[in-house]
């Protein structure tokens, strides 16, 4: 048989997960040739980005870097991706090197564009402004957190989608723990602004509204249907679409999403819900890059359990594609996410996303054991690949 070629772009939590599966299916790969493409072969576990915002982490500790080890077997091409012709079945790279493929997966996911948003940038420069989706920015944020002197906290979801639906109100719960711990939550109002209805829309009507109130609960402002148009570091004040003026003495943000790679030209990649494939024949999208509607109409959430549950069917289908199993899988909904609430506890949202009439999620009680549920989850994860 001659040898087959899988392509993997992207070595985050979604191309990596492909590999496992691929691995563990049980299918003959001596004659497969798999590749993965990475610009750095470095990735962390979302969830992590919070714990060095709040200080339960340093930067250092977070990358995961796989292992040669841990890759054997895989060929490694450390470049960007410039595009995929796809009419070739070709992936070309920033090198100008072309990689053919018989099956492409794209794992790339999302990255930040805080350009999106005018004045966004210039309140970062000026040290008015942090984030925590990347390592260096949670550092940075955990450092402007622990010299507030108290004021006007304003945390703002700048467009949606996002990476991990939670993560602005998980923020808000650990900005507001790491205040009190240094003395000032008492003299701080919080506030999280969001252009969404309601937190976590893509759950149903439930868990959203339980989170909301346990947001405010915890003495946390929360104005949804918020859809930010500038940001004016000078007047230290957030505009809004409706008119709307809001001021602040730190702004945490979370920033602005494009996908890694548009490749349709522009935007999400749209995929079937069941098989994950894009319009082109032999190419797959998995994880944040890829835009996928449940049944009720709703956006799949950009979280690492639908890149593994992705993951997950696609290796089983591109196997098939390839003629080296018999059927098919498809996408699971069926997805969970961990909430940390502060003082190292937990909650968690789990349900299947794709129930009708309405995704069916249920938001369980912060406790200490589901805390370390994720810290376990991630030490698993590293262990496997490290």
């Amino acid at each position: 048989m001659t040898t087959q070629r899988i392509v993997v772009a992207g070595a985050g939590i979604g191309g990596l997960s492909v590999i496992k599966e691929l691995r563990e299916s049980g299918v003959p790969l001596e004659d497969v040739e798999i590749t993965l493409v990475d610009e750095d072969f470095e990735h962390y576990i979302g969830f992590t980005l919070p714990w060095v915002m709040r200080g339960w982490r340093t930067v250092e500790s977070v990358p995961i870097r796989p292992s040669e080890q841990s890759l054997s077997g895989v060929r490694t091409r450390r470049a960007e991706i410039a595009g995929v012709d796809t009419a070739a079945r070709v992936v070309v790279l920033e090198t100008g090197e072309r990689l053919p493929y018989d099956a492409l997966v794209l794992a790339l996911g999302a990255r930040n564009a805080t350009h999106r948003v005018p004045g966004l940038q210039e309140a970062v420069d000026a040290g008015l402004a942090v984030h925590y989706y990347s390592a260096a920015e949670a550092a940075r944020a955990h450092r402007a957190l622990s010299a507030f002197a108290g004021g006007r906290l304003v945390f703002l979801v700048a467009a949606t989608p996002f990476r991990c639906p939670v993560a602005p109100y998980e923020g808000a719960f650990l900005a507001a723990d790491l205040l009190t711990e240094t003395g000032v939550r008492d003299s701080t109002s919080i506030a999280v602004y969001t252009p969404e209805p309601q937190p976590m829309p893509s759950a149903g009507p439930d868990a959203g509204l339980e989170l909301a109130s346990r947001v405010r609960d915890a003495g946390i402002d929360l104005h949804t249907l918020h859809q930010v148009e500038r940001v004016d570091h000078i007047a230290r004040t957030v505009h809004f679409a409706d008119g709307e003026a809001v001021p602040f003495d730190l702004l945490v943000f979370v920033p602005p999403h494009e996908p890694a790679l548009a490749l349709n030209g522009t935007g999400w990649t749209p995929v079937d819900r069941e098989s994950m494939a894009t319009e082109y024949d032999g190419v797959w999208a998995i994880g944040d890059v890829s835009a996928v509607t449940s049944p009720t109409g709703r956006p799949l959430p950009k979280a690492a359990i639908f890149a593994k549950n992705g993951a997950a069917a696609v290796a089983r289908t591109v196997l098939h594609h390839l003629g080296r199993t018999d059927s098919p899988a498809s996408l699971s909904g069926v997805g969970y996410c961990y909430i940390d609430t502060g003082d190292h506890r937990a909650a968690r949202g789990e349900g299947d996303f794709f129930a009708q009439p309405h995704p069916e999620v249920t938001l369980l009680p912060a406790t200490a054991e589901r805390h370390e549920e994720k810290v376990r989850e991630e030490r698993e994860w590293r262990a496997y690949w490290e």
